[in-house]
């Protein structure tokens, strides 16, 4: 049995409709009524998030905003909520009630700000290339720390006093996790019942994808060291390096895979900011396909 402390769970959701109903799905599996409040905060959306959002169960909110824009549909919610902690949750990912209710209850611990599961990558539609990105991805120490990017974040009620709105940027994890130092944060593999904590990403299924979604995320961690510098950016970053790389002890062929995606999106980081294209949203579309 749980213990009833009841948390909110947002979801920004901008044309999800092959996505949004397997996350809500799996949040709701095994949650006892009345245990959390689920926001889905559909923003911009042209296709039928909103329509399979509501179909997904009667005790969902969902908002149904004009303007697509992540951290908006965030604010937005944010001033619906009614409960802390708040889990963010993206639209592509799944996590079930067990693991959200272990980030709440940290959540709940005195000087905690912000908290992450552990992030088990569903590669059954991957082809060769992002199999062996990921092979070599999971070996670099961010990844084995629990930094690599789980989908899901959650926020104290401290927390979200001190960051207050968000701002219109394009990393809002980067923003947050750059908020607070490590000694603030937990990164979550097991419940006190010992039962694994974790979400399940579906990563890009091609290279193709996986550069444009590294680029932007290039792009985004650049917006925030610029307009809003942290002390903390350092500890937060997710991008490793060549010498991490090359010493990780990866497969040549991973390795070579895996440097390669990286210079590329870095070039193309390069060449959408020559292009002014810098704050053009990309987001993987291949794991939104027949989902």
């Amino acid at each position: 049995m749980y213990e009833m402390h009841p948390f909110t769970v947002i979801i920004p959701a901008h044309n999800e409709e092959a996505v949004i109903g397997r996350c809500l799905k799996r949040i709701q599996d095994g949650a006892p009524a009345g245990a959390m409040e689920i926001i889905v905060a559909a923003n911009g959306c042209t296709d039928r998030t909103v329509e399979v959002a509501h179909a997904a169960g009667i005790n969902i909110v969902v908002l149904d905003l004009p303007t697509g824009s992540k951290t908006a549909a965030i604010n937005a919610a944010n001033g619906a909520a009614t409960h802390f902690p708040r889990i963010y949750v993206d639209a592509d990912v799944e996590c079930g009630f067990a693991s959200l209710n272990a980030l709440a209850q940290a959540l709940r611990e005195p000087g905690v700000m912000t908290a992450a599961p552990s992030i088990r990558m569903n590669l059954d539609r991957c082809n060769i290339f992002m199999k062996a990105y990921y092979r070599a991805w999971s070996r670099q120490p961010y990844a084995k720390a629990g930094k690599g990017g789980a989908g899901i974040y959650g926020l104290s009620a401290a927390a979200l006093e001190a960051v207050g709105s968000f701002p219109p940027i394009i990393g809002d994890d980067i923003w947050i996790h750059t908020r607070f130092p490590d000694e603030q944060k937990r990164y979550i593999a097991q419940d006190e019942r010992g039962q694994k904590v974790f979400s399940v990403v579906y990563p890009p299924r091609t290279a193709r994808e996986q550069i444009r979604v590294e680029a932007r995320r290039r792009i985004g961690n650049q917006e925030v060291q610029n307009l809003y510098p942290s002390a903390y950016l350092a500890n937060a970053n997710n991008g490793g390096g060549w010498k991490a790389a090359l010493i990780s002890g990866t497969g040549a062929f991973d390795l070579m895979v895996f440097l390669t995606i990286k210079i590329a999106a870095r070039s193309l980081a390069h060449w959408n900011r020559k292009r002014g294209k810098a704050a053009a949203w990309a987001r993987d579309m291949s794991t939104r396909q027949a989902a």
